[in-house]
């Protein structure tokens, strides 16, 4: 059972930055067409945000492209403008600058996460309080997810995840380490490994 979270139902805000689909997951363009990593992209991140949304957080989609916009708005998501050109840094900038404005806590989360679950969230949520940072890592070193309720200086890229710990180390550092936080789906190696694994077998359509 994760701890009972510092901040209750819809003070935290949860935002997943997102590309247009048709540009998302580049690195997979070697063994799916365009509009099937559309579809795996959109589908990915549909179970993110429910994910999100079921474990109490309000839920926000930062974008520049109208359709990703549109999806976003069709499911009752808030949506926030992705500064032009600022990438991931800019569009975490934003959610957590749009949180703030709210008196809101913020966790940025990556949208490529099939195995996110409710609980996996809760425990981020769970973890995260007043001087505090919650942290979780991808496999290679990067950060799937990013909360806190301070600003903070974003250094996504390569080693992200050492360079969010050395960013942060003014405050206390929380570090959530999980399957569903962990696997990513950014190389054709990590769209294998998840659709072998129990639970993934919806995402071996993508492979046929």
């Amino acid at each position: 059972m994760p701890p009972d979270p510092a901040y209750g139902p819809g003070e935290v805000l949860v935002a997943l930055p997102l590309k247009a689909f048709g540009a998302a997951k580049g690195r997979l363009d070697g063994i799916l067409s365009p509009p099937a990593r559309a579809a795996l992209s959109r589908a990915v991140a549909e179970r993110v945000a429910a994910a999100c949304a079921a474990a109490g957080a309000a839920v926000a989609v930062v974008a520049s492209d109208r359709g990703v916009a549109s999806w976003a708005g069709s499911r009752g998501l808030e949506v926030i403008a992705e500064p032009p050109g600022g990438g991931l840094n800019g569009a975490a900038t934003a959610a957590a600058a749009t949180a703030r404005r709210h008196d809101r806590a913020w966790c940025v989360v990556h949208a490529d996460l099939p195995f996110l679950t409710p609980s996996n969230v809760a425990s981020v949520l769970g973890a995260m309080g007043p001087g505090r940072v919650v942290l979780a890592p991808s496999r290679n070193g990067g950060t799937n997810l990013l909360a806190a309720a301070v600003p903070l200086h974003f250094a996504y890229g390569p080693r992200s995840f050492s360079h969010h710990l050395a960013a942060a180390r003014h405050l206390e550092r929380r570090v959530v380490v999980a399957l569903g936080t962990a696997l990513d789906l950014d190389t054709p190696e990590d769209l294998r490994a998840a659709a072998a694994l129990p639970g993934g077998e919806w995402l071996r359509e993508y492979l046929t």
